[in-house]
């Protein structure tokens, strides 16, 4: 459902119509009510449009029905969300309704435009999305990654992107590039990095850097209720294959993980061998080390094999992730920064709890989704991705992702 200004146009009260627009006019109270639309029952994600200068004090949205007797979701508005959104939200509505409202409530001094509000429904059997964190650095890999995902991906699969919000500009710039050429037909829905980190209640500490925001973020989007399951895309990657999140990622209805089972005591030994390290508790050690001190924190008796380190892309529960947190305070930090800080691998920590709290949960599957990269040579060093093999495309890694041209690497892969 998509609600434009024009199904608002009857029900503005402390503002006027100014084109595709409804805009606040320095006056407290609802800007606009209504549009008393007829939904039926069930979840879905809802979008309220628009572009915001200053959101005032007292800047609600709701969503009610009965004459506003019954509320669903009340949402106090603090910051914007993304380009052209003012915010996204998860709504559930128990039974059916005649008279659905979406009203947007402003302070006096409240400066926003609003542009109209998108419904749409989802299925809570296969409530899936894809997530990508990205940064200017990558960004020209995130379009790629994003015209990969329209090809391959069911439409109905949502794609969210999130970046920093001084990178707009020139994601702006990539993206409506790769619409004028035809590359993509769409725009992914984009939020801004503060906005998710805030609603979640995870700003993370001033001594974080970009790598450690980004893990998270992955994590922490579990708690904006989007998804019930997401799977986490590093920015240079992309699908060349068909990839259906129920028919890759499930087994016996349970959400798999790309892990192998490795030898605790061989990969550790392998760890020191090939010198790869980790942080732990802001110093550098062995990753053997970092990831055995993440275990500890579930099981004083480590198993002698573990799963849930070696994998290309997260892929999440969202009911697991806010259990996480729960158990992140029960050891005494705070939210998952305070996990991170501790040592920052996202998905090291979600493995280790699934493994050792909740085994019932947790199918390793093999191999990797993507097929990783590293050296530029490797790419076609081998059978193409067929995703019968379980390979729906590649992940760059360093230094193949530096050396590497997003566009070009794509096509040839997809000729290939």
């Amino acid at each position: 459902m998509h609600l434009t200004v024009n199904d608002y146009e009857s029900f503005v009260l402390n503002g006027q119509l100014d084109g595709r627009s409804i805009q606040a006019i320095g006056k407290s109270g609802f800007l606009v009510c209504g549009p008393f639309r007829a939904c039926k029952a069930g979840i879905y994600t809802v979008a309220v449009l628009g572009e915001v200068e200053h959101f005032g004090a007292g800047t609600v949205i709701d969503v009610v029905h009965n004459s506003g007797m019954q509320a669903f979701v009340r949402a106090d508005i603090k910051a914007q969300a993304g380009p052209g959104l003012i915010t996204i939200f998860s709504l559930h509505i128990p039974q059916d309704v005649s008279d659905l409202e979406i009203r947007v409530t402003v302070a006096d001094d409240t400066r926003l435009k609003f542009q109209g509000v998108r419904i749409k429904e989802r299925n809570p059997d296969r409530d899936y999305a894809l997530l990508n964190k990205s940064y200017a650095s990558d960004a020209h890999w995130s379009v790629i990654l994003f015209g990969s995902y329209l090809s391959y991906v069911k439409p109905e699969v949502p794609f969210y992107l999130v970046i920093p919000k001084q990178d707009e500009a020139l994601f702006a710039r990539l993206f409506d590039s790769a619409l004028v050429t035809g590359f993509v037909e769409r725009l992914p829905i984009i939020l801004y990095e503060d906005w998710v980190l805030e609603k979640a209640d995870n700003v993370p500490p001033a001594h974080f850097d970009g790598w450690h925001v980004q893990q998270v973020v992955k994590l922490a989007f579990s708690k904006l209720g989007l998804s019930r399951h997401y799977l986490t895309c590093d920015s240079a990657q992309f699908f060349t294959r068909p990839f259906d999140f129920g028919a890759a990622l499930f087994r016996d209805g349970i959400l798999c993980t790309t892990a192998r089972p490795q030898v605790r005591g061989e990969i550790n030994q392998h760890f020191i061998n090939t010198g790869e390290i980790c942080w732990l508790r802001g110093a550098i050690v062995p990753a053997g080390e970092a990831f055995d001190a993440i275990d500890a924190h579930f099981s004083a008796d480590l198993a002698s094999l573990k799963y849930h380190y070696i994998g290309c892309n997260g892929i999440f529960d969202s009911d697991i992730c806010l259990a996480l947190e729960d158990r992140a305070a029960a050891f005494g930090y705070a939210n998952f920064c305070g996990l991170l800080a501790v040592s920052p691998y996202e998905f090291a920590w979600y493995g280790a709890f699934v493994t050792y709290c909740h085994p019932e949960l947790f199918k390793p599957i093999e191999p990797c989704i993507l097929r990783p990269i590293v050296e530029p040579d490797q790419l076609f060093d081998g059978d193409v991705p067929t995703g019968q093999d379980g390979y729906f495309g590649y992940l760059f890694q360093k230094p193949a992702c530096d050396t590497l041209q997003p566009m070009q690497t794509y096509l040839a892969c997809l000729a290939a």
